[in-house]
């Protein structure tokens, strides 16, 4: 098992453009940090919560949309035409579509891990402030949504067609920036902005740091399809396997 883990590896992101791409991702980061971020959002502080969130939704927006990209390669007709040649080995398909998925949603954590550090180290460096538990909380209510989203609907559409993995990479950002208002984003960034915008106008001044439950239940959605999509696609697998028996 070790030695399919290492050749996956090696296949999917062993490859100097899937560097180059978590560097773009770094920098734009970096970006996001010394333009926006450091001007508050919605008047608040630059460390709080509502503007490392704001932060991290922007930048998991491209960390999401390069993962399903990687994911989209696992598809590809080259792909499947390798795909057939370790099916004869024997080793069990819904193990190595397992191992896919291991390799692909770790580097999308590992992604937004060094974001999350980029963004403490960059504010702390500035203001000499953080509140890294508030951020925890801000990655987690955007990161894993976000992954499970990749590896169940990404995988669903992979298997029917590689082209509509593309074609959901243009929801993922239709929804971010045509559909702003409404915070139903995918990369959860929105929400953020809109939320602590409405709460300006409402109290004035500085905002105390708050999840609505709206947000909340938006997640939760995201979370609940992407599992069942990520279900879906292994039972799918078992069908198919015995099917070939």
């Amino acid at each position: 098992m070790s030695k399919i883990f290492k050749y996956e590896l090696k296949i999917i992101l062993l490859k100097p453009y899937i560097i180059a791409m978590t560097i773009i991702t770094l920098l734009y980061a970096y970006y996001i940090l010394s333009t926006e971020t450091i001007l508050g959002v919605s008047d608040t502080a630059p460390f709080s919560g509502w503007s490392f969130g704001k932060y991290l939704g922007d930048t998991t927006l491209i960390s999401t949309l390069v993962t399903l990209f990687i994911l989209s390669t696992i598809y590809s007709k080259r792909q499947k035409n390798v795909s057939i040649l370790t099916d004869v080995t024997g080793f069990p398909v819904r193990k190595r579509i397992m191992i896919r998925n291991i390799i692909i949603g770790g580097f999308f954590l590992l992604s937004n891990l060094l974001i999350y550090i980029t963004g403490c180290v960059f504010l702390g460096v500035i203001f000499g402030e953080i509140y890294p538990g508030v951020y925890l909380v801000d990655w987690l209510l955007i990161t894993i949504p976000c992954l499970v989203i990749i590896l169940g609907v990404g995988n669903l559409l992979g298997r029917i067609n590689p082209a509509l993995i593309y074609v959901f990479m243009g929801v993922v950002v239709l929804m971010a920036f045509v559909m702003s208002e409404y915070s139903i984003d995918i990369n959860g960034a929105n929400y953020y902005a809109v939320m602590s915008g409405a709460l300006e106008s409402l109290k004035g001044g500085e905002t105390p740091f708050t999840i609505a439950p709206t947000f909340l239940f938006t997640r939760l959605v995201y979370l609940i399809l992407g599992a069942a999509a990520l279900a879906g696609v292994t039972l799918k697998t078992g069908e198919k396997r015995r099917s070939d028996v």
